[in-house]
């Protein structure tokens, strides 16, 4: 599959944005999981979080670019057929994991009508959510009556003790997790105090400089989408990262390598285009990357200019939610 460059209404698009988005455009069936229903729950990963990218990018850069256009027809074709079944076969405590990319899709607006039958399902069963990453879905899928507290998540999961260095590395991802919950994933302040922010700050930057120095790129990113939402942005960081993002791509054919590690493999064999270990070792961290991208294209809801800024300001897109469209994959 090849995917056309995206062009948004009236808003061209940095060249290493479209590359990435071109990236991840010809390579979606990759992110399917394999058909065997024992397969372990954990492949289902590359579709979660090509879905949870896909439900931002489509706020920030608009719903009708062409490539995320593309992106919502195939999740629609994947939830409607082995993600609804994988789920309904599954053990009812898996089912919402299982669930998440289409509560991603639901987030963007798109109703697939075999997945909602499987939610009903498990709802009548009393299935509830077992960790904060699918109640931020179900969140923001519009399936929960209240809003959750996040920044009450990042007092006590992030600021609710001290860490030495090999603790916060050990626990890098649920730090920046936590601060995506509380900030719309980079986009809007939390409801937390400027004591509060500064801390957080401080935690993620003393994890942006292990992963500059470890080369893990795809923490690196994070924290500095992290650091974004947090009014807290680091331009000179950002910019070393673009440069480095250049470089990188080189030998992964427009993508972003996860750490160096991979880089240097991927330098070394130079894969093909359509290579399963190229998928493997750059998607995550391209979806990253396109993320913190989306914060600094013109028009969307931050740039690096306006960080820092606590004024109160629009609630981000996704706070309001498009009308539904129910699709049926039968």
């Amino acid at each position: 599959m090849s995917s056309r460059p995206a062009e948004p209404a009236g808003v061209p698009l940095p060249r290493a944005l479209t590359r990435a988005l071109t990236w991840v455009g010809d390579r979606l069936p990759a992110f399917l999981p394999p058909p065997d229903p024992a397969a372990p729950r954990d492949r289902l990963k590359p579709l979660s979080e090509l879905a949870l990218a896909h439900h931002w990018l489509a706020g920030r850069l608009g719903a009708e670019t062409r490539e995320l256009r593309v992106w919502r027809d195939f999740l629609v074709e994947a939830c409607g057929a082995g993600l609804a079944a994988r789920a309904a076969a599954a053990r009812e405590a898996d089912a919402l994991y299982l669930l998440q990319p289409y509560l991603w899709l639901r987030a963007a607006g798109h109703v697939v009508d075999e997945c909602e039958q499987v939610l009903r399902d498990r709802a009548r069963a009393g299935v509830r959510p077992g960790s904060p990453g699918v109640l931020h879905a179900l969140e923001a899928a519009g399936l929960l009556r209240a809003g959750q507290d996040w920044a009450g998540l990042c007092r006590t999961a992030v600021l609710g003790r001290d860490r030495s260095d090999q603790e916060l590395i050990r626990d890098a991802y649920r730090v920046t997790h936590a601060v995506f919950y509380a900030t719309d994933m980079g986009g809007t302040p939390p409801a937390l105090s400027a004591a509060e922010r500064d801390r957080l700050a401080a935690l993620l930057h003393r994890l942006r400089g292990h992963a500059e120095r470890a080369g893990r790129w795809d923490l690196l990113v994070e924290t500095l989408i992290a650091l974004r939402g947090l009014g807290a942005a680091y331009p000179a960081a950002e910019e070393a990262w673009a440069a480095r993002r250049e470089t990188l791509a080189v030998h992964c054919h427009g993508g972003t390598p996860l750490d160096e590690t991979a880089a240097g493999r991927l330098a070394r064999t130079r894969p093909r285009p359509d290579d399963a270990a190229l998928f493997r070792s750059c998607y995550h961290a391209t979806l990253a990357d396109l993320l913190l991208q989306s914060l600094s294209v013109p028009g969307t809801r931050q740039t690096t200019e306006t960080q820092g800024d606590p004024s109160p300001c629009p609630k981000p897109p996704h706070r309001q939610r498009p009308p539904l469209t129910r699709t049926s994959s039968s």
